[in-house]
This record gives C-alpha cells, sequence and structure tokens, in this order.
C-alpha cells in the first residue's frame, strides 16, 4: 500500500484518490453483503429486509455519537447510509418497496 503524507495540511493527490477508492471497495462489499442478508429468493421476507436496514441506520447514529463527530458529519453519515440502504432495498424489491 502507498504511503501518502498530507503537503501543508493539506491531502496530496494519491491519498484522495485512495480514498476515493477504498470507498467504491466498500460500497461494493456492503451492497453484496446486503444483497446476500436482505434474500432476494421467492421466499424472501421484506421485513426482515427492512429490520435491517433500520439496524445499521441506528447503528451508523450511535456509532457517529461514541466518535463524538461534528453535526454536520454525523447527518453526512446518516444521509449517505440512508441512501445507500434506500438504494439496495428499492433494487432488492422494486415491487414491495
Amino acid at each position: 500500500m502507498n504511503q501518502t503524507n498530507p503537503r501543508g495540511g493539506q491531502p496530496s493527490t494519491q491519498a484522495a484518490s485512495d480514498l476515493e477508492g477504498r470507498v467504491v471497495v466498500l460500497e461494493i462489499v456492503s451492497m453484496t453483503a446486503l444483497a446476500l442478508a436482505m434474500d432476494t429468493s421467492e421466499n424472501a421476507d421484506v421485513e426482515h429486509a427492512r429490520g435491517i436496514t433500520t439496524l445499521i441506520l441506528e447503528t451508523v447514529r450511535q456509532r457517529c455519537q461514541e466518535m463524538q463527530m461534528s453535526q454536520e458529519a454525523q447527518l453526512s453519515a446518516c444521509s449517505y447510509a440512508d441512501e445507500l440502504l434506500s438504494t439496495a432495498l428499492m433494487s432488492l424489491y422494486p415491487q414491495n418497496s
């Protein structure tokens, strides 16, 4: 893994690229995990899937508070989680959402 050092208090271009790449990987992994957890078979339980999303959202809020993130950062994290999870639910269960 490449080492990236901020220059003059600003993140380097390489650091920003590394972060962007990691976010993409995490999105793909999380969407795959959600698809597996939110069983999409004929016998799928949509309420179970919604319960998973609720648990994840609550955990994101709790973790943000534990990390003492700013209100702006907490809102950003919760909004992003909500967007990601809503997209997963609509993609997996388009007729039931």
